[in-house]
């Protein structure tokens, strides 16, 4: 006789991502905390540290009842998928960040309390760091345009889900100087539904390979790199060396119509012709040198 282990269900929360699914979610999150880390630690200069602490499946009525009231609440739309994305960021640790960005040494306000409008202003700032993050999560199996419609301060107000509706929830730590706080990231079911296909192992050891290689030619995009333009060299005495001084004139024996050399690197890759862009030297591009 066979028998099958009995597992317990709660339709209460109804279990729609496996756990590989969740595991590769898990994954994909952590993105969000290294992009929040680097972009506010550059942009407030001083160190913000954000740790993914878990991922999980919850109903959102379960999630808005951890959530402070006053709070900082962003409602992003994020095409192309459907629905939209929450992220909530504690009080206490906005207030930090407003502080520092005022020129503060990122201590918060004594007490919460409501944003004003000029909080709010810089915060929609610090929400770009957000966004840039929301997108570099997805970015290996959708391309969003995240977009903040909406700053709420009372969850109570957040109509994106419904209090039943199971909801992928991200629980973040935050540290700034002396302050902690919390930063969950809330993505409904709707929106991700399509994306679950996506999320098999194979396809995500793929797209780790992609993202590994966009990554490195990014940052292969900020090299510094020397490019020259040269005549085609010229042989002079070595008297005639000795004598040159400042404000001498060399003959290179070239007509200025004639290819000159283009290198990069200290290497010979192009040859061009000279010319003007408006009142600038220029040299245009005719060939490419062949080895």
């Amino acid at each position: 006789m066979i028998t099958k282990e009995v597992k317990t269900y709660d339709f209460n929360k109804p279990e729609k991502i496996s756990k590989d699914q969740l595991r590769n979610l898990q994954i994909l999150h952590e993105n969000f905390s290294r992009v929040a880390t680097v972009e506010w630690s550059a942009m407030l200069r001083t160190v913000v540290q954000v740790r993914l602490e878990s991922v999980s499946q919850t109903p959102f009525g379960e999630v808005m009842a951890g959530w402070s009231v006053p709070s900082c609440i962003g409602i992003w739309d994020i095409p192309p998928l459907e629905g939209q994305m929450v992220v909530y960021v504690s009080p206490e640790f906005m207030f930090s960040l407003i502080d520092r960005l005022l020129g503060g040494q990122g201590r918060g306000a004594p007490k919460i309390r409501d944003f004003t409008e000029l909080e709010l202003v810089l915060i929609r700032r610090l929400f770009r760091v957000v966004s840039g993050a929301i997108k570099e999560v997805w970015h290996s199996l959708v391309n969003l345009e995240p977009n903040l419609v909406e700053i709420e301060s009372n969850p109570q107000f957040v109509q994106s889900f419904s209090p039943n509706e199971p909801v992928l929830f991200c629980d973040y730590s935050a540290v700034i100087g002396d302050v902690s706080g919390k930063i969950s990231l809330v993505v409904s079911f709707i929106s991700l539904e399509e994306l679950l296909p996506k999320l098999s192992a194979q396809h995500m050891l793929r797209a780790r390979a992609k993202g590994e290689a966009r990554l490195g030619e990014e940052r292969v995009k900020d090299v510094d790199v020397p490019l020259v333009v040269t005549f085609p060299p010229i042989q002079l005495a070595l008297s005639q060396v000795k004598r040159l001084k400042p404000g001498d004139v060399i003959d290179v024996r070239t007509p200025v119509s004639d290819k000159v050399h283009v290198q990069v690197n200290d290497r010979l890759l192009f040859k061009g012709v000279l010319g003007r862009v408006e009142k600038k030297r220029a040299v245009k591009l005719v060939s490419v040198v062949t080895y």
